[in-house]
């Protein structure tokens, strides 16, 4: 790793962090597998209302829930949700079953600078992690390497969707 480098890195963690000082967003949470990735987006499984209004506080203006309706009844999250003044998005994925419009719709969520800071989460994180793999190679253009070590830290754990994220990146990355 150059000197170069190293530095923008660097001042790219001091940023994040003077940010998550000066506007009061916590990196820990209560939340299983949060994390704040940066300033625009954080992650995490399931999160209950107490949290999400914290989140509120915290400045978050959108949350994207993962999780379909045959396994998270997310009728109060929504509601709750709106209630706080916050956007709420659902794309219901299924861990086997992740479909490219579902992808597609996840990445023009979070093209969208309205929907931000956004939290996106699932049940443990898992499916997050499989999707912001993608966005990290396409929309931010890391290195598969670098995006597959975030991935990790956000929660993705699941050979099955790692693969399908890779495949789409592969499909996708030309376009």
């Amino acid at each position: 790793m150059t000197a170069e480098v190293q530095m923008r890195r660097t001042a790219a963690v001091l940023v994040i962090l003077v940010f998550s000082y000066s506007t009061g967003f916590a990196q820990e949470s209560t939340i299983r597998n949060f994390l704040r990735v940066n300033t625009d987006f954080c992650t995490a499984g399931q999160p209950d209302m107490e949290e999400l209004s914290q989140l509120k506080d915290q400045g978050i203006r959108s949350v994207l829930n993962l999780r379909p309706q045959a396994e998270y009844d997310a009728t109060e999250e929504e509601a709750g949700v709106e209630q706080l003044g916050m956007k709420y998005f659902n794309i219901p994925i299924v861990g086997g079953d992740v479909r490219d419009e579902q992808v597609d719709l996840f990445l023009r969520l979070g093209d969208d600078e309205a929907n931000r800071p956004m939290f996106i989460h699932c049940a443990s994180a898992n499916r997050v992690g499989a999707l912001w793999l993608v966005r990290r190679v396409l929309r931010d253009g890391w290195t598969m390497a670098d995006a597959e070590t975030e991935a990790a830290k956000v929660g993705l754990r699941s050979a099955g969707l790692k693969a399908f994220a890779l495949g789409y990146i592969e499909a996708h990355q030309n376009r």
